[in-house]
């Protein structure tokens, strides 16, 4: 479920705690599928010894740039989650310089840590960071006149914009009063640009707000803190099927795009 605000607030959570600039002395891994295609021992064996110079973000990837000149990319997937608490999911267990340890917990063990030598092996196949410059308007444009696929899949193909998840999606799409089935080479240069701009403002949002919780199950959004995201309160369409439309209190609805639970306003979206 973390998307980029959540990826982002865990991130920024980790630099403020001072894991920058630390040794790392040991670590334990739980579930050894975690570090896949590597074993835990050579794994292991590669990082320990390392400093984290660098902790940093793009899209959903998390990064550890390290001492060795490798990269420690981490992708939380499902329910990954950071902690200075040890707790009943830690997959795996860093032990740092000057008694910090760090807590990587993932209930669904879905996450993955990648040690490459060039990030572009991975960073390579995604689109522009939603938050950052490369994403332009003319790029998104562009991007959505030159296919012809239903905009919801689209803005969640990490090939084309990277970061946006289906929470965001469906916010954006609210924003922007665009149906999340209607055709990418169908939208106007207006809906276009209020597409773009929703992204943006969601997701700076999220970001601002701690990211978002919206249950209080294991596999629920925690950050670095043990604190839910904030951004749940800030909500217009994503998990609200059944409940009025905060914009003209039509009754919002629920169905499936590509797979993907999907809530709209069928009186504010039209198809």
């Amino acid at each position: 479920m973390p998307e980029l605000p959540e990826v982002e607030t865990i991130a920024r959570q980790l630099r403020e705690r001072g894991v920058e600039g630390r040794e790392i002395l040991s670590l334990k891994i739980n579930w050894a599928r975690t570090v896949e295609p590597l074993s835990a021992a050579s794994f292991s064996w590669q990082v320990r010894g390392t400093t984290i110079n660098e902790i940093s973000r793009v899209g959903k990837w998390m990064l550890f740039s390290l001492s060795s000149g490798k990269t420690l990319m981490i992708h939380l997937r499902m329910a990954g989650s950071f902690s200075m608490e040890k707790g009943a999911h830690d997959r795996i267990v860093l032990e740092l310089s000057d008694g910090l340890s760090l807590y990587y917990r993932d209930t669904r063990k879905f996450g993955r840590w990648k040690l490459v030598d060039d990030p572009q092996e991975i960073l390579g196949k995604l689109g522009p960071d939603a938050l950052t410059r490369q994403f332009t308007q003319k790029y998104f444009s562009d991007a959505m006149r030159k296919r012809h696929r239903m905009i919801k899949p689209l803005i969640l193909d990490q090939s084309i914009v990277a970061g946006l998840g289906n929470i965001y999606a469906d916010e954006a799409l609210w924003e922007s009063k665009v149906h999340p089935e209607r055709l990418s080479d169908s939208l106007s240069d207006d809906e276009l640009s209020a597409l773009f701009k929703a992204i943006k403002h969601v997701l700076r949002v999220g970001v601002k707000n701690r990211g978002t919780s919206l249950g209080d199950g294991k596999t629920n959004y925690r950050d670095v803190e043990g604190e839910s995201g904030g951004h749940r309160a800030m909500v217009k369409a994503y998990g609200r099927g059944g409940r009025p439309c905060k914009r003209c209190k039509t009754t919002l609805e629920k169905t499936v795009v590509a797979q993907r639970g999907t809530t709209f306003c069928s009186n504010c979206q039209k198809i």
